[in-house]
């Protein structure tokens, strides 16, 4: 579906970097300039009657994105705990400059009403919505804080009570991505899960473009408020619980690697992808790293200079070959450019259109680099246009 209701379900969609009008606009913009696109709100492919709180939540209750570099994309899924009980696919094509929503709410649910059973907060922890109209679950199954017990989400009573192909809206962090190797964008775990946002779910599921169909995947090991990017090969690194966990998800298997370095609560995440190294950036002042090719996975904080004031709240972070640079973005036109050799960022102040205050719960991967086209992409409300940013030919 493009800018209408509807979702296109089971429509073929292989890949491929298609042209499109973008292409005239960024050839048309100087080096180092932002430009607005226009007509480009997310909330016009919003599940109808619409409601704007719970649309707006998809991006603003600290939610973030994943990029479909296949396919020149930016996705986004989000909103959870009360604030939003969306669980919509939503895609940004670069290309025609058009929002798509591929997915549609469970049965019963509209743009503005929930059915009681979605908001029976016991199989939250099962990470699903219902399949049925009410739930019948004993008492013995249930934690002491009133959730079904993780281990029993799998237990076919109570699985068949829920619907794989509907997600249970979740406030996203970073435990979202995308992975080159099968085409798919991955929730890898969820907490702040609608209604209550008082519990969490190791539930993995990878969302098929070309089937238009959620995939299940292995299970998270840890549930946390985590932060993720993709390796050149399209492994998922996946960052918890002080640990480092690796997701291949062709094989379908999680790795877990030595547990050094910190919690990422409000961190963004990017892969240097010629030296394979993971970069994860809060405050900017310093940087945590891994050296995903050494067999320890060598966990290091990186002191930094240059920044006159914290990229933090949760900074969209992504890493250009082209540049070889990590480029943090705190909102506004500023960013930060970050040479990881040296320790080093340069901060600079994008002309042309001012893309505004970043989303109130940070941006995380709603900011992401375009391999394709070579630019970078924003999103920060889905009542505002989304925002590219040309960088210069040059890493200043």
């Amino acid at each position: 579906m493009d800018g209408g209701d509807g979702a296109d379900s089971g429509v073929p969609d292989a890949g491929g970097v298609e042209p499109g009008p973008i292409d005239a606009i960024i050839a048309a913009m100087p080096e180092g300039s932002w430009k607005e696109l226009p007509n480009t709100q997310m909330a016009d492919v919003c599940p109808q009657p619409y409601s704007s709180y719970p649309c707006e939540a998809v991006m603003i209750a600290w939610s973030g994105g994943a990029y479909d570099s296949l396919r020149d994309r930016l996705v986004v899924w989000g909103g959870g705990h009360d604030d939003s009980p969306y669980n919509n696919v939503f895609t940004f094509d670069l290309a025609s400059m058009m929002w798509k929503r591929w997915t549609e709410l469970p049965s019963g649910m509209t743009g503005n009403s929930v059915t009681p059973v979605m908001r029976d907060k016991r199989v939250e922890s099962c990470g699903l919505y219902p399949s049925v109209t009410s739930l019948d679950i004993p008492d013995a199954g249930l934690g002491s804080t009133g959730y079904v017990r993780s281990e029993l989400c799998e237990d076919t009573s109570i699985r068949s009570q829920l619907d794989v192909q509907q997600p249970r809206s979740a406030h996203t962090y970073g435990n979202i991505a995308f992975s080159e190797a099968t085409g798919r964008f991955y929730v890898l775990g969820s907490v702040g899960t609608y209604p209550s946002g008082q519990t969490g779910s190791q539930l993995v599921l990878g969302f098929d473009f070309a089937t238009a169909r959620w995939v299940r995947g292995a299970n998270n090991p840890v549930i946390d408020y985590g932060a993720s990017a993709a390796d050149a090969r399209g492994h998922l690194w996946y960052i918890g619980s002080r640990k480092l966990h690796e997701y291949d998800p062709v094989a379908d298997t999680w790795t877990a690697h030595a547990p050094n370095g910190e919690g990422y609560y409000y961190a963004g995440a990017a892969v240097d992808t010629k030296r394979n190294v993971l970069a994860l950036v809060r405050e900017g002042a310093t940087v945590s790293t891994y050296a995903l090719s050494a067999p320890g996975k060598t966990h290091a904080t990186v002191a930094t200079t240059g920044l006159s004031s914290p990229v933090g709240g949760a900074p969209g972070l992504a890493y250009s070959p082209v540049l070889d640079r990590f480029v943090a973005y705190p909102g506004g036109r500023r960013l930060a450019i970050l040479d990881l050799q040296t320790g080093k960022w340069v901060e600079v102040t994008g002309t042309g259109d001012d893309p505004g205050p970043p989303a109130s719960n940070g941006t995380y991967g709603r900011f992401r680099y375009s391999p394709a086209r070579n630019v970078f992409v924003v999103a920060n409300s889905t009542r505002r246009n989304v925002f590219i940013w040309k960088p210069p030919t040059v890493a200043p």
